[in-house]
């Protein structure tokens, strides 16, 4: 059957997407995924981060259900009641004062639209609002300022300057691991907030609109900043008048052990970009400004047909109340702690175990050819993920040298299936790492 799947999606579907693997998905529940030839495999990746809740979570097919039995588009020319209430139970979550929601689609939707929020404040302020500063390693999506704000060149091969948008600055990326040699981590921590300053006073061309940043860098390899960074950084753009948009797109939604995942360093954005997660494995995206924020924007400054789609905002409402009555993040903290724990155990016996890191359940291993040299060693993390799902079991590659084994498993998962999981994933490991 999948054979006859794989010719027809080859005839049919635009070949764009990066080589997937050979699973045509037949159905999903918790964290299992069964495909069209009755192979289960335990989910450790969650659609890359999306599946908070798992797969099916039957709280949130009921809410999809009974609203789809009502209505299921209106386009933003029209109100409905679920957009307001979404939009009330966000601000009640989130950090600082953000108070105000706009809805879309998609991580890169929201992504792009907290810049032109932060443009259009700048221009209310007779700013020109000319330069975003973004970080190395970044990503924030794969349409052209998104793109452009992407701190990877592997997503911007053959793009010329669809992906090099006017203005974009990036500084250095808080991977300590990497480019922290010499300093300790505090220092390196500073180090990278001050290049920030120095770029919103030395090198900008004209005033920045923005900084935009990951508050673990996700497709970058899972890089947890030092706990200096952060705090630095907002304390300096509160110092030069300049909008902090958070991207929180991945780490959103109890994935790091908080709500949000700028919460582990009590930072209070200006603006917070989110997806994935929030419309509880429905696509919905959000960006969230504070009140000051707010003020800049006119009636006619953006639009999407889209907007705050009736069924995904049931989905997120219903999403949004199992993630806090089963206390989902503080459960993602402490199985993600023992995994971590286990990992961090496994590095001094595994030479090709580079760097274990993580926050709750986004928890990323950077595998090298050699430790001393850091080499990366991406074919490594390939054999990993195909030895794991010989296993039964689907985690992520990822990371700026492709290098990084990513497990972000649904925050339900047992705490017996996350220490057998991690079981075989060092096993698998150790093995690959004798070849």
């Amino acid at each position: 059957m999948s054979e006859t799947f794989y010719a027809l999606d080859h005839r049919y579907v635009l070949d764009c997407l990066p080589p997937r693997e050979k699973i045509v998905v037949a159905r999903a529940r918790g964290v299992k995924i069964e495909d069209a030839d009755g192979r289960v495999y335990t989910d450790l990746f969650s659609g890359i981060s999306t599946n908070n809740l798992g797969h099916c979570h039957p709280e949130v097919v009921g809410a999809i259900a009974r609203q789809a039995k009502k209505f299921m588009h209106v386009s933003a020319y029209y109100y409905h009641e679920l957009e307001a209430t979404l939009a009330q139970k966000l601000s009640s979550i989130a950090p600082g004062e953000l108070s105000k929601t706009f809805f879309c689609n998609s991580g890169t939707e929201a992504v792009d639209g907290s810049v032109k929020i932060t443009k259009l404040y700048a221009s209310s302020r007779g700013k020109s609002g000319a330069t975003v500063v973004a970080l190395k390693g970044s990503f924030h999506g794969r349409l052209s300022l998104t793109l452009s704000l992407t701190g990877q060149r592997k997503f911007k091969a053959n793009l010329g300057n669809y992906a090099n948008y006017p203005g974009v600055v990036h500084t250095q990326s808080p991977y300590y691991y990497r480019y922290g040699e010499g300093v300790s981590e505090g220092e390196f921590g500073k180090r990278c907030a001050d290049e920030i300053r120095d770029a919103i006073e030395n090198y900008a061309a004209g005033d920045v609109a923005a900084v935009v940043v990951e508050p673990i860098l996700g497709e970058g390899g899972i890089i947890v900043p030092p706990d200096t960074f952060l705090p630095r950084v907002a304390s300096i753009c509160r110092e030069e008048g300049v909008p902090l948009v958070v991207d929180e797109v991945q780490t959103g939604f109890g994935r790091t052990g908080k709500v949000f995942a700028c919460q582990h360093w009590s930072v209070d954005p200006d603006v917070m970009a989110l997806a994935k997660a929030l419309g509880g494995g429905l696509p919905l995206g959000a960006i969230m400004v504070s009140e000051n924020v707010s003020k800049a924007i006119q009636p006619g400054d953006h639009f999407n047909t889209f907007f705050a789609n009736p069924v995904c905002c049931a989905a997120a409402l219903a999403a949004i109340s199992v993630l806090q009555r089963e206390n989902l993040a503080q459960r993602a903290s402490k199985i993600g702690t023992e995994v971590l724990k286990r990992l961090g155990e496994a590095q001094e016996k595994i030479p090709s175990i580079g760097d274990v890191r993580g926050k709750g359940l986004m928890i990323g291993i950077e595998l090298v050819k050699d430790r001393s040299t850091k080499k990366p060693a991406p074919e490594l993390a390939q054999e990993v993920k195909k030895e794991m799902l010989r296993k039964g079991y689907i985690v992520g590659v990822g990371g700026i040298f492709k290098n990084v084994v990513r497990l972000q498993p649904p925050l339900i998962i047992a705490e017996d299936e996350a220490e057998k999981a991690t079981s075989e994933l060092i096993n698998s490991m150790r093995r690959t790492s004798r070849q």
